[in-house]
């Protein structure tokens, strides 16, 4: 008769450890899931036909067309654009809002419009931990996207403009994946440092 073989104390001790330690989750995993994670819609559009569908950017819109990158927008591929609501333009004062729709500062318009845009798709897994520099369509411009300190689920776009204080621009949980690049929607408008702001005054 063969004796029947049972596992010693010490596996069977090994055993819950192993599974208590790779079953739940540690306090390390948990501080890597604590970070900014969007709810992405996949649409099969072009970035402008999506924006306009949204509703929550017809100022936005507006702006675009009359910079005159309304055409560039929907052929350009795999690019990221960080498009501000309707209520971000209310931090604007109404002069800067008009001497913006004027023809002759159509260059500065576009300016600050291609401060928004990044000429390559970013997903949010792309998005930073901590921080994250990024070379914007306006040349030799940086955004800079880091995490609240306050809370690291919320993600901020950083202004890079020297002595115009501190504009931050907020992230919405709110994305779109498109035809031709990637939308995040922000509650702030961007000014950057090579806009002569004081123009728009």
């Amino acid at each position: 008769m063969t004796k029947q073989r049972y596992p010693s104390i010490s596996l069977i001790f090994i055993a819950i450890f192993l599974f208590t330690h790779f079953t739940f989750a540690s306090p390390l995993a948990s501080s890597r899931n604590r970070r900014f994670n969007p709810s992405t819609q996949r649409i099969e559009a072009n970035i402008v036909d999506v924006l306009a569908a949204d509703g929550n950017f017809t100022i936005l819109l507006q702006l675009i067309n009359k910079a005159g990158l309304s055409n560039s927008l929907k052929i350009a591929n795999d690019i990221t654009i960080f498009a501000p609501i309707n209520d971000a333009f209310k931090d604007l004062s109404k002069n800067t809002l008009e001497a913006l729709s004027k023809p002759e500062n159509r260059p500065i318009l576009a300016a600050i419009l291609r401060y928004h845009m990044v000429p390559y798709r970013i997903t949010w897994r792309d998005l930073p931990g901590s921080k994250l520099t990024l070379k914007t369509l306006l040349g030799g411009s940086t955004m800079v996207l880091m995490k609240s300190k306050e809370d690291p689920k919320v993600l901020l776009a950083i202004n890079d403009a020297p002595g115009m204080g501190e504009m931050n621009a907020e992230f919405s949980r709110i994305a779109y994946e498109t035809n031709n690049g990637n939308i995040y929607t922000i509650d702030s408008v961007l000014i950057p440092w090579k806009v002569r702001w004081s123009r728009l005054q």
